[in-house]
């Protein structure tokens, strides 16, 4: 997103005229949350001078600050202090309208440590797919076919005691760390999913692409109240 993030933090860049991390917290606020613990590092300042306490929101607001970016692991071990029951975790670069209150009676049926939302994403193949048997004879051909695969959303309902497991003051992920050390000492982690909007504002194209599809459809920009859970 450079050079735009030269000046301002990725979370603050306008979708349909707002701050993408507004638009998140309006999201989470409309499944009655709206106690936040933000995680900031680079160009923090601009960040708690935007939101303050989030009285300006409805919301509470605190922040878990650190002096560089950590990860995502290693910035959510700053927030410990603030985290004592079940928390919603998410990326601050995303847009999505996926079903919170879903996703945490997901979890909560599981009894899992953490449970990870998904997202299916495709890879487009430029090439020709081919088959081959151990003698090198074609069994199949497919022209340019499409790969699909389950991905990580950004969004995540965690225990408190994830936290215990992330080092304190160093970078580290809880994709390729976090995640995969909590598995191997046996803890239960979960996944979800439904077919829901998602968006990742990572480069410039996404940032051009999810300002358009927010002129179409304002709910990307505010969003509604979800349906009950069942």
């Amino acid at each position: 997103m450079r050079p735009l993030t030269y000046v301002i933090p990725k979370c603050l860049l306008p979708v349909g005229g707002k701050p993408l991390l507004e638009r998140t917290m309006r999201y989470l606020g409309t499944y009655d949350i709206t106690e936040f613990v933000l995680c900031v590092a680079y160009l923090k300042k601009q960040i708690m001078d935007t939101f303050g306490n989030g009285s300006s929101l409805g919301a509470k607001i605190q922040y878990a600050q650190a002096e560089m970016p950590l990860g995502t692991a290693g910035q959510l071990r700053t927030a410990a202090s603030f985290l004592d029951s079940t928390f919603v975790a998410m990326n601050g670069d995303i847009i999505t309208n996926l079903n919170i209150a879903k996703l945490l009676e997901t979890h909560k049926k599981q009894g899992a440590i953490a449970t990870i939302a998904l997202k299916e994403f495709g890879v487009k193949i430029p090439y020709g797919h081919l088959v081959v048997d151990r003698e090198g004879r074609v069994k199949a051909f497919e022209e340019k076919p499409t790969l699909n695969y389950m991905a990580i959303a950004g969004v995540y309902v965690l225990e408190p005691r994830v936290i215990d497991s992330i080092p304190g003051g160093v970078a580290c992920s809880l994709e390729t760390e976090t995640f995969p050390k909590l598995i191997s000492q046996g803890e239960k982690v979960d996944s979800y999913y439904e077919e829901a909007y998602w968006a990742d504002v990572g480069s410039m194209a996404d940032f051009e692409r999810v300002n358009n599809e927010a002129l179409d459809d304002p709910s990307i920009v505010v969003p509604q109240r979800p349906e009950q859970v069942d």
